[in-house]
């Protein structure tokens, strides 16, 4: 047995393996819970940055709508990573292509944080630890979502490295540097995770290292921001102005009451803790030390951690959940086994690794993102596709501004504002992290053909504020889809020539998806 966890060869080979196999089950027959489409293919998110890189390799620059500069994507980096598919004419399969991608930065994330394991805490350790970051629910859930998530776990494991090969000597800052320039591309917020690097830097008492690298990041962001009032007309993202909104506190209850719900349905508690206890060793030594002894006792994985958390308080958690904290996952375990790995036997190691993957596996049983079946559908798809065929170029309003604007095509409103610049910047009507700001006045005097919206009540009124006594006269309902994940059938039903009686009959079977289309126009003087 002992031999078999010092084969670095077998033990990367079939923690490998088990990525990918966990990868492609969630790919083939797992769904994501804030998808209305059934058992989706990958997040409607992630076919808004498909979106713009479809643009971008059509000659019409990084947009959402031809002619309409916006900056609705935060993850600028992966968007030029997916162009070329749209290049060489695979736009159908780009969502394979994306998870293949994220596949493999799966693959070199294990990479990076099983050597770096081994070479810490000993063959042994850093193979068990291979095998529970493997076994992490959310790595396979956000390999397959189709978004950045992986290639910033990728990103933060590599900077890691790099940062101790420097604070043990390295002089080569070249690929410091250009890490940083990636993460800084990667997310618009990824120069939270840049300062960081830095802010650790300055505690490790690196200050040569920490002034070149603040000069690359401020050079980067420089570069970028003025790219960005150049191109966009802003000095921050649109998504900054349409997310980060509502009073600090509600905020960080939001926040504190989704992370204790992560937590504990996701194992990462342990890990927090972890974490908790190697901030309060630090203190307690800060006070018997000198200040040049203590700079030791800081470890990039407890820092990076803490502060992590705090903007993630700070910006109110987030609509996908654990998205953001995917990347505690491994930096925790390295906490973990630097924390006890010393300390514990072989059966006391055997034992934590144990209960370690019984916490995160069962997610998969108690999470309903978990419910995989072998029949694969998405409504959004078929929906976008249908609209496609009957209504091309025509204008679009809709709530969900992936799949459905993605694979009709036509030039689209963006009823959340994650692409739209007026409806991004209305204070929001009520506090909920990314969907909390709609204005349907201002949607309907745009006249759009179709609007596709959820249906809020039988009385016929519409989420986002698009109730029946503002659409009346002006639109009629066309179609209807059922939105119940029970139904495996696309069910799309052509409702225009249905009476009130029967269409509430639909509503009450779940068919709680409407497209409206425009009888006359409605302007702000009616």
């Amino acid at each position: 047995m002992k031999k078999i966890f010092t084969n670095k060869v077998f033990v990367l080979n079939v923690s490998a393996a088990l990525l990918v196999i966990g990868s492609l089950a969630h790919y083939w027959m797992g769904y994501f819970h804030y998808d209305w489409s059934g058992d989706a293919w990958g997040t409607d998110d992630a076919y808004i940055t498909y979106r713009y890189a479809e643009n971008l390799a059509n000659g019409n620059g990084i947009v959402f709508n031809p002619g309409d500069p916006v900056e609705g994507y935060s993850n600028l980096l992966y968007l030029l990573l997916l162009t070329p598919v749209f290049l060489v004419g695979a736009s159908t399969h780009v969502y394979v292509v994306s998870v293949v991608l994220n596949i493999c930065f799966g693959i070199g994330a294990l990479y990076v944080f099983a050597n770096y394991t081994r070479d810490k805490f000993g063959n042994t350790n850093g193979s068990l630890a291979a095998f529970v970051f493997v076994l992490t629910p959310p790595l396979w859930m956000w390999i397959s979502s189709g978004m950045e998530t992986i290639l910033v776990v990728f990103l933060v494991l590599l900077l890691m490295v790099y940062v101790e090969r420097i604070i043990e000597g390295a002089k080569d800052l070249r690929i410091l540097s250009l890490l940083l320039i990636c993460i800084s591309m990667a997310r618009a917020d990824g120069f939270v995770i840049a300062s960081i690097v830095i802010f650790y830097l300055f505690l490790k008492g690196c200050f040569r290292e920490m002034l070149w690298s603040l000069l690359v990041v401020v050079c980067t962001l420089s570069a970028y921001s003025i790219w960005r009032l150049y191109y966009y007309g802003d000095l921050l993202p649109n998504t900054y102005y349409a997310k980060v909104s509502g009073p600090l506190i509600e905020r960080v209850v939001f926040a504190i009451r989704q992370l204790w719900g992560i937590s504990m349905n996701e194992g990462l508690f342990v890990y927090l803790l972890v974490a908790v206890l190697v901030f309060v060793q630090v203190i307690s030594n800060l006070y018997r030390k000198s200040p040049l002894e203590n700079q030791h006792l800081f470890k990039f994985e407890a820092v990076f951690i803490f502060a992590w958390i705090f903007y993630w308080i700070y910006i109110g958690a987030d609509h996908f959940v654990e998205r953001f904290l995917v990347v505690l996952y491994p930096l925790g375990l390295i906490a973990l086994f630097r924390y006890i790995g010393s300390d514990l036997g072989g059966r006391g190691r055997i034992f934590i690794v144990s209960m370690l993957i019984i916490l995160q596996l069962r997610m998969v049983v108690l999470d309903d993102r978990f419910l995989y079946t072998f029949d694969k559908y998405d409504r959004n798809i078929e929906l976008g596709q249908m609209i496609k065929e009957e209504y091309e170029g025509k204008l679009l309003a809709s709530d969900a501004a992936g799949k459905i604007p993605f694979y009709s095509g036509l030039q689209t409103i963006d009823m959340l504002g994650l692409n739209d610049r007026h409806i991004a910047r209305i204070e929001p009507t009520f506090f909920e992290v990314g969907h909390n700001k709609f204005d349907p006045d201002y949607v309907l005097s745009l006249c759009p053909d179709l609007i596709v919206n959820w249906v809020k009540d039988r009385d016929m009124n519409l989420v986002r504020g698009v109730t029946r006594d503002k659409y009346e006269g002006f639109y009629k309902w066309v179609y209807l889809l059922n939105a119940s994940r029970e139904s495996k059938d696309v069910n799309i039903v052509n409702v225009s020539n249905t009476s009130l009686n029967d269409v509430q009959k639909l509503l009450d079977q779940e068919y709680s998806i409407a497209v409206l289309e425009k009888v006359k126009c409605k302007t702000l003087f009616d």
